[in-house]
Protein backbone atom coordinates (compact mmCIF):
# COMPACT_ATOMS: atom_id res chain seq x y z
CA UNK A 1 0.00 0.00 0.00
CA UNK A 2 1.71 3.28 -0.93
CA UNK A 3 2.39 5.69 1.86
CA UNK A 4 0.60 9.25 2.30
CA UNK A 5 2.15 11.94 0.61
CA UNK A 6 3.37 14.41 3.17
CA UNK A 7 1.12 16.71 2.45
CA UNK A 8 -1.90 14.68 3.06
CA UNK A 9 -0.15 13.91 6.07
CA UNK A 10 0.73 17.51 7.47
CA UNK A 11 -2.76 18.77 6.20
CA UNK A 12 -5.23 16.20 6.28
CA UNK A 13 -8.21 18.67 6.33
CA UNK A 14 -7.34 20.69 3.71
CA UNK A 15 -6.51 17.56 1.49
CA UNK A 16 -10.13 16.19 2.25
CA UNK A 17 -11.88 19.91 1.09
CA UNK A 18 -9.35 20.01 -1.46
CA UNK A 19 -10.36 16.37 -2.98
CA UNK A 20 -13.68 16.65 -2.21
CA UNK A 21 -14.03 13.80 0.12
CA UNK A 22 -16.88 14.27 2.40
CA UNK A 23 -16.71 10.80 4.02
CA UNK A 24 -12.53 11.47 5.05
CA UNK A 25 -13.49 14.60 5.95
CA UNK A 26 -16.52 13.54 8.44
CA UNK A 27 -14.07 10.82 9.80
CA UNK A 28 -10.97 13.33 10.31
CA UNK A 29 -13.35 16.08 12.19
CA UNK A 30 -14.16 13.11 14.85
CA UNK A 31 -10.98 13.29 16.48
CA UNK A 32 -11.00 16.45 18.90
CA UNK A 33 -7.68 15.38 20.76
CA UNK A 34 -5.11 16.08 18.22
CA UNK A 35 -6.89 17.95 15.09
CA UNK A 36 -6.14 21.14 14.06
CA UNK A 37 -9.77 22.43 12.67
CA UNK A 38 -8.29 25.75 11.71
CA UNK A 39 -4.40 25.46 10.81
CA UNK A 40 -3.21 27.21 7.80
CA UNK A 41 -2.42 26.21 5.00
CA UNK A 42 0.69 27.43 2.76
CA UNK A 43 -1.46 29.73 0.90
CA UNK A 44 -2.55 31.33 4.39
CA UNK A 45 -5.74 29.90 4.42
CA UNK A 46 -7.94 27.64 7.15
CA UNK A 47 -9.32 24.29 6.06
CA UNK A 48 -12.91 26.41 6.18
CA UNK A 49 -11.43 29.30 4.43
CA UNK A 50 -10.42 26.74 1.80
CA UNK A 51 -13.73 25.11 1.23
CA UNK A 52 -15.70 28.15 1.22
CA UNK A 53 -13.06 29.60 -1.82
CA UNK A 54 -13.82 26.13 -3.63
CA UNK A 55 -17.38 26.71 -3.08
CA UNK A 56 -17.38 23.30 -1.31
CA UNK A 57 -20.66 24.14 0.68
CA UNK A 58 -21.00 20.27 2.73
CA UNK A 59 -17.52 20.41 3.64
CA UNK A 60 -18.07 23.83 4.93
CA UNK A 61 -20.84 23.22 6.60
CA UNK A 62 -19.45 19.95 7.92
CA UNK A 63 -16.39 22.25 9.54
CA UNK A 64 -18.58 24.83 10.58
CA UNK A 65 -20.88 22.08 12.55
CA UNK A 66 -17.83 20.87 14.23
CA UNK A 67 -16.46 23.85 16.00
CA UNK A 68 -14.40 25.87 12.71
CA UNK A 69 -13.51 29.75 12.91
CA UNK A 70 -15.97 31.25 10.93
CA UNK A 71 -14.17 34.64 11.36
CA UNK A 72 -10.98 33.78 10.53
CA UNK A 73 -9.23 35.60 7.81
CA UNK A 74 -6.64 34.97 4.76
CA UNK A 75 -3.16 36.57 4.17
CA UNK A 76 -5.04 39.40 2.07
CA UNK A 77 -7.29 40.02 5.00
CA UNK A 78 -10.54 38.62 3.38
CA UNK A 79 -12.81 36.90 5.71
CA UNK A 80 -14.61 33.42 5.14
CA UNK A 81 -17.99 35.72 5.00
CA UNK A 82 -16.37 37.71 2.59
CA UNK A 83 -15.42 34.66 0.36
CA UNK A 84 -18.68 33.46 0.87
CA UNK A 85 -20.34 36.56 -0.70
CA UNK A 86 -17.82 36.31 -3.75
CA UNK A 87 -19.32 33.07 -4.69
CA UNK A 88 -22.57 34.38 -4.69
CA UNK A 89 -24.18 31.07 -2.86
CA UNK A 90 -27.24 32.55 -0.65
CA UNK A 91 -27.11 28.96 1.53
CA UNK A 92 -23.39 29.45 1.40
CA UNK A 93 -23.65 32.85 2.91
CA UNK A 94 -26.20 31.73 5.47
CA UNK A 95 -24.58 29.64 6.91
CA UNK A 96 -21.37 30.98 7.08
CA UNK A 97 -22.73 34.29 8.68
CA UNK A 98 -25.32 32.84 11.06
CA UNK A 99 -22.00 30.12 12.65
CA UNK A 100 -20.07 33.30 12.40
CA UNK A 101 -22.50 36.00 14.30
CA UNK A 102 -23.31 32.96 17.09
CA UNK A 103 -19.72 32.17 17.38
CA UNK A 104 -18.68 35.71 17.93
CA UNK A 105 -21.53 36.17 20.21
CA UNK A 106 -20.47 32.84 22.15
CA UNK A 107 -16.65 33.26 22.15
CA UNK A 108 -17.12 37.50 22.34
CA UNK A 109 -19.42 36.72 25.97
CA UNK A 110 -16.45 34.72 27.31
CA UNK A 111 -13.74 36.92 26.36
CA UNK A 112 -15.46 39.63 28.14
CA UNK A 113 -15.85 37.70 31.50
CA UNK A 114 -12.28 36.56 31.10
CA UNK A 115 -10.94 40.04 30.56
CA UNK A 116 -13.25 41.15 32.92
CA UNK A 117 -11.60 38.61 35.51
CA UNK A 118 -8.15 39.53 34.57
CA UNK A 119 -8.42 42.97 35.34
CA UNK A 120 -9.51 41.80 38.77
CA UNK A 121 -6.13 41.21 40.33
CA UNK A 122 -5.01 44.81 38.35
CA UNK A 123 -5.07 47.61 40.75
CA UNK A 124 -8.41 50.12 40.73
CA UNK A 125 -7.30 53.39 39.28
CA UNK A 126 -9.18 56.29 37.84
CA UNK A 127 -7.95 58.29 34.63
CA UNK A 128 -9.24 60.50 31.92
CA UNK A 129 -8.62 59.40 27.76
CA UNK A 130 -9.01 62.20 25.46
CA UNK A 131 -9.85 61.29 21.66
CA UNK A 132 -9.10 64.45 19.60
CA UNK A 133 -9.40 64.02 15.70
CA UNK A 134 -7.63 66.12 12.70
CA UNK A 135 -7.39 65.69 8.95
CA UNK A 136 -5.63 66.93 6.26
CA UNK A 137 -8.93 68.10 4.43
CA UNK A 138 -9.80 71.87 5.13
CA UNK A 139 -12.85 72.07 7.35
CA UNK A 140 -13.37 68.40 8.38
CA UNK A 141 -11.24 69.13 11.52
CA UNK A 142 -13.65 71.69 12.59
CA UNK A 143 -16.35 69.69 12.15
CA UNK A 144 -15.35 66.16 14.01
CA UNK A 145 -15.98 65.76 17.11
CA UNK A 146 -13.29 65.26 20.74
CA UNK A 147 -14.70 63.48 23.52
CA UNK A 148 -12.45 62.71 27.14
CA UNK A 149 -13.81 59.30 28.64
CA UNK A 150 -13.76 59.03 32.47
CA UNK A 151 -12.56 55.67 33.04
CA UNK A 152 -13.36 54.08 36.20
CA UNK A 153 -11.97 50.60 37.16
CA UNK A 154 -12.64 48.73 40.62
CA UNK A 155 -12.16 44.73 41.21
CA UNK A 156 -13.94 43.61 38.03
CA UNK A 157 -15.67 45.97 37.35
CA UNK A 158 -15.04 49.04 34.56
CA UNK A 159 -17.06 52.63 34.28
CA UNK A 160 -16.65 54.54 30.98
CA UNK A 161 -18.42 58.00 31.16
CA UNK A 162 -18.49 59.91 27.73
CA UNK A 163 -20.24 62.82 26.66
CA UNK A 164 -20.36 61.81 22.35
CA UNK A 165 -23.81 59.92 21.99
CA UNK A 166 -24.46 59.28 18.06
CA UNK A 167 -24.22 61.23 14.85
CA UNK A 168 -28.37 62.14 13.85
CA UNK A 169 -28.59 63.75 10.43
CA UNK A 170 -25.38 65.69 10.03
CA UNK A 171 -25.42 67.03 14.03
CA UNK A 172 -22.97 64.93 16.38
CA UNK A 173 -25.35 64.77 19.48
CA UNK A 174 -23.90 65.32 22.87
CA UNK A 175 -25.02 63.83 26.33
CA UNK A 176 -24.14 62.63 29.11
CA UNK A 177 -23.94 58.50 29.39
CA UNK A 178 -21.97 56.00 31.15
CA UNK A 179 -21.15 53.23 29.83
CA UNK A 180 -20.82 49.86 32.32
CA UNK A 181 -19.28 46.65 31.85
CA UNK A 182 -19.33 43.98 35.17
CA UNK A 183 -19.90 40.30 36.43
CA UNK A 184 -23.58 39.92 37.19
CA UNK A 185 -25.27 37.23 39.93
CA UNK A 186 -25.50 34.39 37.14
CA UNK A 187 -21.61 35.17 36.21
CA UNK A 188 -22.07 36.55 33.26
CA UNK A 189 -20.57 39.49 31.44
CA UNK A 190 -22.80 42.18 31.50
CA UNK A 191 -22.73 45.79 29.62
CA UNK A 192 -24.94 48.72 31.11
CA UNK A 193 -25.74 51.92 29.18
CA UNK A 194 -26.98 54.61 31.42
CA UNK A 195 -28.44 57.84 29.96
CA UNK A 196 -27.99 60.34 32.83
CA UNK A 197 -30.47 63.02 30.45
CA UNK A 198 -33.01 60.78 30.20
CA UNK A 199 -32.51 58.58 33.43
CA UNK A 200 -32.49 55.55 31.94
CA UNK A 201 -30.52 52.06 31.67
CA UNK A 202 -30.42 49.93 29.06
CA UNK A 203 -29.43 46.13 31.06
CA UNK A 204 -27.29 43.56 29.17
CA UNK A 205 -26.27 40.27 30.21
CA UNK A 206 -23.81 38.90 27.77
CA UNK A 207 -24.41 35.06 27.71
CA UNK A 208 -22.21 32.37 26.39
CA UNK A 209 -25.52 29.87 25.69
CA UNK A 210 -27.76 31.55 23.19
CA UNK A 211 -29.93 29.31 21.29
CA UNK A 212 -28.06 29.16 17.81
CA UNK A 213 -31.70 29.30 16.02
CA UNK A 214 -31.91 32.93 17.70
CA UNK A 215 -28.65 33.96 14.90
CA UNK A 216 -30.64 32.92 11.98
CA UNK A 217 -29.89 35.42 8.95
CA UNK A 218 -32.65 36.95 7.19
CA UNK A 219 -33.27 36.86 2.79
CA UNK A 220 -33.47 40.57 3.31
CA UNK A 221 -29.66 40.69 5.01
CA UNK A 222 -28.66 37.73 2.22
CA UNK A 223 -30.13 40.02 -0.83
CA UNK A 224 -27.85 43.09 0.95
CA UNK A 225 -24.28 41.73 1.14
CA UNK A 226 -25.12 40.07 -2.43
CA UNK A 227 -25.97 43.59 -4.59
CA UNK A 228 -23.06 45.38 -2.16
CA UNK A 229 -19.11 45.49 -2.47
CA UNK A 230 -16.72 43.30 -0.24
CA UNK A 231 -15.07 45.71 1.50
CA UNK A 232 -12.41 45.22 4.35
CA UNK A 233 -10.25 48.46 6.27
CA UNK A 234 -7.18 47.33 7.98
CA UNK A 235 -4.03 48.83 9.46
CA UNK A 236 -0.88 47.27 7.41
CA UNK A 237 1.86 47.04 9.95
CA UNK A 238 3.77 44.42 8.94
CA UNK A 239 6.87 46.68 7.84
CA UNK A 240 6.53 49.04 10.64
CA UNK A 241 9.11 50.39 12.47
CA UNK A 242 9.97 53.01 15.58
CA UNK A 243 12.35 55.75 15.65
CA UNK A 244 13.14 58.42 17.66
CA UNK A 245 12.12 62.07 15.96
CA UNK A 246 14.37 64.76 15.84
CA UNK A 247 14.44 68.44 15.70
CA UNK A 248 15.71 69.02 12.03
CA UNK A 249 18.70 70.58 11.52
CA UNK A 250 19.37 70.96 15.50
CA UNK A 251 19.85 67.26 15.63
CA UNK A 252 22.43 67.28 13.07
CA UNK A 253 24.29 69.33 14.77
CA UNK A 254 23.58 68.39 18.05
CA UNK A 255 22.23 65.05 17.71
CA UNK A 256 19.44 66.27 20.37
CA UNK A 257 16.13 64.23 19.70
CA UNK A 258 12.74 65.27 20.74
CA UNK A 259 11.18 64.84 24.29
CA UNK A 260 8.25 66.45 25.28
CA UNK A 261 6.99 67.31 28.84
CA UNK A 262 3.28 66.05 29.05
CA UNK A 263 1.67 66.55 32.65
CA UNK A 264 5.29 66.45 34.33
CA UNK A 265 6.56 63.15 32.88
CA UNK A 266 9.13 63.12 30.13
CA UNK A 267 8.37 61.69 26.95
CA UNK A 268 10.24 60.12 24.13
CA UNK A 269 9.15 60.65 20.78
CA UNK A 270 8.53 58.34 18.47
CA UNK A 271 7.12 57.71 14.98
CA UNK A 272 5.99 55.06 14.13
CA UNK A 273 6.51 54.27 9.90
CA UNK A 274 4.91 52.24 7.21
CA UNK A 275 1.86 52.17 8.59
CA UNK A 276 -0.79 52.03 5.95
CA UNK A 277 -4.60 52.05 6.03
CA UNK A 278 -5.66 49.97 3.24
CA UNK A 279 -9.25 49.53 2.55
CA UNK A 280 -9.85 46.98 -0.50
CA UNK A 281 -13.35 46.22 -2.52
CA UNK A 282 -14.36 43.53 -4.25
CA UNK A 283 -17.19 43.04 -7.48
CA UNK A 284 -17.04 40.03 -8.71
CA UNK A 285 -19.98 39.04 -7.25
CA UNK A 286 -22.47 41.72 -8.39
CA UNK A 287 -24.96 42.24 -11.40
CA UNK A 288 -24.72 44.54 -13.78
CA UNK A 289 -27.54 46.27 -12.59
CA UNK A 290 -26.15 46.26 -9.05
CA UNK A 291 -23.15 47.99 -10.94
CA UNK A 292 -24.86 50.49 -12.74
CA UNK A 293 -26.82 51.58 -9.55
CA UNK A 294 -23.78 51.81 -7.75
CA UNK A 295 -21.95 54.02 -10.40
CA UNK A 296 -25.46 56.06 -10.64
CA UNK A 297 -24.89 56.80 -6.30
CA UNK A 298 -21.75 57.85 -6.58
CA UNK A 299 -21.95 60.23 -9.72
CA UNK A 300 -24.98 61.96 -6.98
CA UNK A 301 -22.62 61.88 -4.44
CA UNK A 302 -21.40 65.93 -3.72
CA UNK A 303 -18.56 66.76 -5.43
CA UNK A 304 -16.70 68.00 -2.38
CA UNK A 305 -16.79 63.81 -1.09
CA UNK A 306 -15.88 62.85 -4.67
CA UNK A 307 -13.15 65.50 -4.86
CA UNK A 308 -11.42 64.25 -1.88
CA UNK A 309 -11.95 60.26 -2.69
CA UNK A 310 -10.19 61.02 -6.24
CA UNK A 311 -7.44 62.30 -4.19
CA UNK A 312 -6.48 59.18 -2.39
CA UNK A 313 -4.35 56.65 -3.84
CA UNK A 314 -6.04 54.30 -5.15
CA UNK A 315 -5.21 51.37 -7.68
CA UNK A 316 -6.10 47.67 -9.13
CA UNK A 317 -4.75 45.71 -6.67
CA UNK A 318 -1.94 42.89 -7.36
CA UNK A 319 -5.03 40.10 -5.72
CA UNK A 320 -6.80 40.61 -8.68
CA UNK A 321 -7.35 37.54 -10.88
CA UNK A 322 -8.38 36.44 -14.09
CA UNK A 323 -8.86 32.63 -13.70
CA UNK A 324 -9.58 29.69 -11.41
CA UNK A 325 -7.30 27.17 -11.59
CA UNK A 326 -8.57 25.15 -8.70
CA UNK A 327 -9.19 22.39 -12.07
CA UNK A 328 -6.21 22.27 -12.96
CA UNK A 329 -4.15 21.99 -10.08
CA UNK A 330 -3.48 18.51 -7.64
CA UNK A 331 -3.88 18.87 -4.28
CA UNK A 332 0.20 18.39 -3.65
CA UNK A 333 0.48 20.91 -5.64
CA UNK A 334 -1.83 23.20 -4.28
CA UNK A 335 -0.14 22.93 -0.31
CA UNK A 336 3.23 23.02 -1.90
CA UNK A 337 4.84 26.58 -1.15
CA UNK A 338 7.25 25.90 -3.18
CA UNK A 339 4.93 25.47 -6.41
CA UNK A 340 4.24 28.77 -8.07
CA UNK A 341 0.97 29.71 -9.66
CA UNK A 342 0.89 31.40 -12.49
CA UNK A 343 0.73 35.68 -12.78
CA UNK A 344 -3.41 36.45 -12.70
CA UNK A 345 -4.46 32.99 -11.47
CA UNK A 346 -5.61 31.72 -7.84
CA UNK A 347 -8.30 28.92 -6.97
CA UNK A 348 -11.73 30.28 -6.91
CA UNK A 349 -13.76 32.40 -8.79
CA UNK A 350 -12.01 35.34 -10.18
CA UNK A 351 -11.64 38.04 -8.75
CA UNK A 352 -12.03 42.04 -9.37
CA UNK A 353 -10.36 44.04 -6.28
CA UNK A 354 -9.61 47.58 -6.68
CA UNK A 355 -6.96 48.94 -2.99
CA UNK A 356 -6.82 52.14 -1.16
CA UNK A 357 -4.08 52.98 0.57
CA UNK A 358 -2.50 55.54 2.36
CA UNK A 359 0.98 56.18 4.11
CA UNK A 360 0.34 57.57 7.51
CA UNK A 361 3.07 57.85 10.67
CA UNK A 362 1.70 57.32 13.87
CA UNK A 363 3.40 59.00 16.41
CA UNK A 364 3.88 57.79 20.10
CA UNK A 365 4.52 59.73 23.43
CA UNK A 366 6.65 57.42 25.77
CA UNK A 367 7.11 58.07 29.28
CA UNK A 368 8.73 55.94 31.88
CA UNK A 369 7.14 55.63 35.77
CA UNK A 370 3.40 55.99 34.40
CA UNK A 371 1.39 55.19 37.65
CA UNK A 372 -0.42 52.78 35.20
CA UNK A 373 0.16 49.53 33.40
CA UNK A 374 -0.60 49.76 29.84
CA UNK A 375 -1.02 45.76 29.43
CA UNK A 376 -2.66 45.36 32.99
CA UNK A 377 -5.27 47.90 33.32
CA UNK A 378 -5.52 49.98 29.53
CA UNK A 379 -5.39 47.02 26.95
CA UNK A 380 -8.13 45.54 28.80
CA UNK A 381 -10.54 48.91 29.20
CA UNK A 382 -9.78 49.24 25.10
CA UNK A 383 -10.57 45.35 24.57
CA UNK A 384 -13.74 46.23 25.99
CA UNK A 385 -14.82 49.24 24.12
CA UNK A 386 -13.06 47.97 20.81
CA UNK A 387 -16.58 45.23 20.46
CA UNK A 388 -18.98 48.03 18.99
CA UNK A 389 -16.47 50.57 18.22
CA UNK A 390 -14.47 50.70 15.17
CA UNK A 391 -12.30 53.86 16.90
CA UNK A 392 -11.19 51.65 19.65
CA UNK A 393 -11.21 49.05 17.77
CA UNK A 394 -8.04 50.30 15.55
CA UNK A 395 -6.91 51.67 18.83
CA UNK A 396 -6.43 48.02 19.89
CA UNK A 397 -4.94 46.45 16.74
CA UNK A 398 -1.81 49.39 17.15
CA UNK A 399 -1.10 48.86 20.89
CA UNK A 400 -1.15 44.73 20.02
CA UNK A 401 2.19 45.41 18.65
CA UNK A 402 5.21 45.55 20.04
CA UNK A 403 5.78 48.70 21.41
CA UNK A 404 8.77 50.09 22.86
CA UNK A 405 9.60 50.63 26.69
CA UNK A 406 7.65 52.81 28.55
CA UNK A 407 3.52 54.26 28.80
CA UNK A 408 2.39 55.71 25.61
CA UNK A 409 0.87 58.97 27.55
CA UNK A 410 0.09 60.01 23.81
CA UNK A 411 -0.55 58.34 20.66
CA UNK A 412 -1.65 59.52 17.53
CA UNK A 413 -2.89 56.83 14.39
CA UNK A 414 -4.82 56.65 11.77
CA UNK A 415 -8.43 55.71 12.19
CA UNK A 416 -9.89 56.72 8.14
CA UNK A 417 -8.09 57.55 4.80
CA UNK A 418 -8.95 61.51 5.92
CA UNK A 419 -8.81 61.24 9.52
CA UNK A 420 -6.43 60.57 12.61
CA UNK A 421 -6.93 60.37 16.24
CA UNK A 422 -4.86 61.78 19.13
CA UNK A 423 -5.27 59.57 22.11
CA UNK A 424 -4.13 61.04 25.06
CA UNK A 425 -4.10 59.72 29.00
CA UNK A 426 -4.08 62.10 32.35
CA UNK A 427 -5.42 63.13 35.48
CA UNK A 428 -4.44 59.45 36.82
CA UNK A 429 -5.86 58.78 40.49
CA UNK A 430 -7.27 62.29 41.05
CA UNK A 431 -9.38 62.52 43.39
CA UNK A 432 -13.12 63.75 42.82
CA UNK A 433 -16.95 61.92 42.89
CA UNK A 434 -16.36 58.41 43.41
CA UNK A 435 -12.59 58.41 43.58
CA UNK A 436 -10.98 58.82 47.06
CA UNK A 437 -7.54 58.76 47.83
CA UNK A 438 -6.02 55.75 50.56
CA UNK A 439 -4.10 57.88 53.02
CA UNK A 440 -0.53 59.35 51.85
CA UNK A 441 -0.39 56.37 49.05
CA UNK A 442 -0.84 56.22 45.41
CA UNK A 443 -3.85 53.83 46.00
CA UNK A 444 -6.84 55.43 45.22
CA UNK A 445 -10.38 54.05 46.32
CA UNK A 446 -13.84 53.49 43.59
CA UNK A 447 -16.48 53.87 45.38
CA UNK A 448 -18.97 50.84 44.14
CA UNK A 449 -22.26 53.14 43.65
CA UNK A 450 -20.28 54.47 40.74
CA UNK A 451 -21.29 50.68 38.85
CA UNK A 452 -24.97 50.63 39.94
CA UNK A 453 -28.04 51.65 38.42
CA UNK A 454 -29.28 54.31 40.35
CA UNK A 455 -32.42 53.39 41.77
CA UNK A 456 -34.53 56.18 39.72
CA UNK A 457 -33.24 55.31 36.83
CA UNK A 458 -35.92 53.27 34.75
CA UNK A 459 -35.30 50.00 32.66
CA UNK A 460 -35.19 50.12 28.66
CA UNK A 461 -35.05 47.17 26.66
CA UNK A 462 -31.98 46.61 24.64
CA UNK A 463 -33.38 46.32 21.68
CA UNK A 464 -34.36 49.92 22.12
CA UNK A 465 -30.27 51.21 22.75
CA UNK A 466 -28.40 52.38 20.81
CA UNK A 467 -25.25 50.81 22.35
CA UNK A 468 -26.31 47.13 22.94
CA UNK A 469 -23.29 44.92 22.13
CA UNK A 470 -23.85 42.83 18.31
CA UNK A 471 -20.29 41.63 17.95
CA UNK A 472 -20.79 43.47 14.69
CA UNK A 473 -18.25 43.31 11.71
CA UNK A 474 -17.38 46.68 10.96
CA UNK A 475 -16.56 45.85 7.41
CA UNK A 476 -20.08 44.20 6.91
CA UNK A 477 -22.94 46.01 4.36
CA UNK A 478 -25.59 44.59 7.17
CA UNK A 479 -24.52 46.89 9.73
CA UNK A 480 -23.74 49.90 7.34
CA UNK A 481 -25.71 52.97 8.60
CA UNK A 482 -27.61 54.42 5.54
CA UNK A 483 -27.95 58.28 3.88
CA UNK A 484 -30.56 59.62 1.98
CA UNK A 485 -28.56 59.96 -0.95
CA UNK A 486 -26.92 57.23 -1.50
CA UNK A 487 -28.61 53.28 -0.66
CA UNK A 488 -25.35 51.99 1.13
CA UNK A 489 -21.74 53.86 1.58
CA UNK A 490 -18.70 52.25 3.41
CA UNK A 491 -18.20 54.19 7.44
CA UNK A 492 -15.35 56.31 6.28
CA UNK A 493 -16.93 57.52 3.27
CA UNK A 494 -19.97 58.41 4.75
CA UNK A 495 -18.54 60.00 7.95
CA UNK A 496 -16.75 62.20 5.72
CA UNK A 497 -19.97 63.10 3.73
CA UNK A 498 -21.81 63.83 6.89
CA UNK A 499 -18.80 65.83 8.23
CA UNK A 500 -18.81 67.96 4.85
CA UNK A 501 -22.12 68.58 5.15
CA UNK A 502 -22.21 69.48 8.75
CA UNK A 503 -19.14 71.84 7.83
CA UNK A 504 -21.56 73.76 5.22
CA UNK A 505 -24.56 73.69 7.37
CA UNK A 506 -22.01 75.47 10.66
CA UNK A 507 -21.07 78.31 7.56
CA UNK A 508 -24.52 79.22 7.66
CA UNK A 509 -25.18 77.97 4.16
CA UNK A 510 -29.36 77.66 3.22
CA UNK A 511 -30.10 74.74 1.43
CA UNK A 512 -30.74 76.71 -1.46
CA UNK A 513 -27.08 77.58 -2.42
CA UNK A 514 -25.48 74.73 -0.57
CA UNK A 515 -25.02 72.64 -3.51
CA UNK A 516 -22.84 76.06 -4.99
CA UNK A 517 -20.95 75.96 -1.93
CA UNK A 518 -20.56 72.45 -2.15
CA UNK A 519 -19.02 73.10 -5.89
CA UNK A 520 -16.78 75.82 -4.75
CA UNK A 521 -15.77 73.65 -1.72
CA UNK A 522 -14.54 70.95 -3.94
CA UNK A 523 -13.29 73.24 -6.55
CA UNK A 524 -10.87 74.84 -3.34
CA UNK A 525 -9.81 71.18 -2.20
CA UNK A 526 -8.53 70.44 -5.79
CA UNK A 527 -6.85 73.88 -5.36
CA UNK A 528 -5.02 72.81 -2.44
CA UNK A 529 -3.14 69.81 -4.00
CA UNK A 530 -2.53 71.07 -7.36
CA UNK A 531 -1.14 74.64 -5.27
CA UNK A 532 2.41 73.91 -5.99
CA UNK A 533 1.55 73.60 -9.92
CA UNK A 534 -0.62 77.05 -10.00
CA UNK A 535 0.31 80.84 -10.45
CA UNK A 536 0.27 82.86 -7.45
CA UNK A 537 -2.05 84.80 -8.95
CA UNK A 538 -4.24 82.12 -8.87
CA UNK A 539 -7.16 82.56 -6.13
CA UNK A 540 -10.24 80.26 -6.22
CA UNK A 541 -13.50 81.35 -7.49
CA UNK A 542 -16.20 82.95 -4.63
CA UNK A 543 -15.02 84.98 -1.52
CA UNK A 544 -17.08 82.43 0.68
CA UNK A 545 -16.24 81.42 4.38
CA UNK A 546 -14.79 78.55 3.48
CA UNK A 547 -12.66 79.58 0.82
CA UNK A 548 -11.14 82.49 2.87
CA UNK A 549 -10.61 80.14 5.45
CA UNK A 550 -8.40 78.10 3.03
CA UNK A 551 -6.48 80.96 1.79
CA UNK A 552 -5.76 81.81 5.81
CA UNK A 553 -4.54 78.50 6.67
CA UNK A 554 -2.66 78.06 3.80
CA UNK A 555 -0.85 81.70 4.27
CA UNK A 556 -0.39 80.64 8.04
CA UNK A 557 1.25 77.33 6.90
CA UNK A 558 3.45 78.69 4.28
CA UNK A 559 4.28 81.82 6.33
CA UNK A 560 5.29 78.90 9.15
CA UNK A 561 7.84 77.17 6.65
CA UNK A 562 9.04 80.56 5.47
CA UNK A 563 9.93 81.63 9.06
CA UNK A 564 11.74 77.27 10.00
CA UNK A 565 13.22 77.80 6.55
CA UNK A 566 14.96 81.22 7.68
CA UNK A 567 15.64 80.01 10.78
CA UNK A 568 17.39 77.11 9.71
CA UNK A 569 19.42 79.75 6.91
CA UNK A 570 20.14 81.59 9.25
CA UNK A 571 21.44 79.19 11.87
CA UNK A 572 24.26 77.66 8.98
CA UNK A 573 25.45 80.77 8.31
CA UNK A 574 26.19 81.26 12.16
CA UNK A 575 27.75 78.23 11.72
CA UNK A 576 29.76 78.59 8.95
CA UNK A 577 30.73 81.98 10.66
CA UNK A 578 32.31 79.72 14.19
CA UNK A 579 34.48 77.52 11.33
CA UNK A 580 35.81 81.22 9.96
CA UNK A 581 36.99 82.68 13.30
CA UNK A 582 38.61 78.96 14.18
Amino acid sequence: MPLDPKAKIDFPLHWAVFVDDLNELKTLVLDKTTLEIDKIDPRGRSPLMLAVTLGRVECAKILLENGADANSHNKQMWSVSNESVSLGNPDLIRDVIQYRDYQKATRGSRAMKETLEKLKNAPDFFCEMSWDFSSWVPFLTQACPSDTYKIYKQGSSVRIDTTLVSFEGTNWVRGNQSFIFRINAEGFAEFVVLDHDAKSAAVQSLRDDEPFEDFKVSPDSIALRMSTPISTTYIDVDQIGFERTSRGFLSWFSGSETTETIDDYDCRVLAASNVQLVTKKRLEHLSQEDRARLAQEEANSSKALSNIMKMLQTEKSDERTNKNIAGELTAVEYLDPTFIFDSGSDIGRPREVTKKSNSFKATLWMADGFPLSLQEQIVPIIELMAVNSSHFARLHNFIRLQLPAGFPVKIEIPLFHVLSARIGFKNVNEPGKYVTPIGNSDEIMIDQECFNVPSTYFIVSTDDSTFSITWEDVNDPSNARFHPSNRYMPSDEMLLQMAIEQSLQESGNSSENAAISDEQLARALQMQFDSAAQPPSYQPPADTEYLRALRASQAEEEQRRRDEAAYEDELMKVLELSKLDK
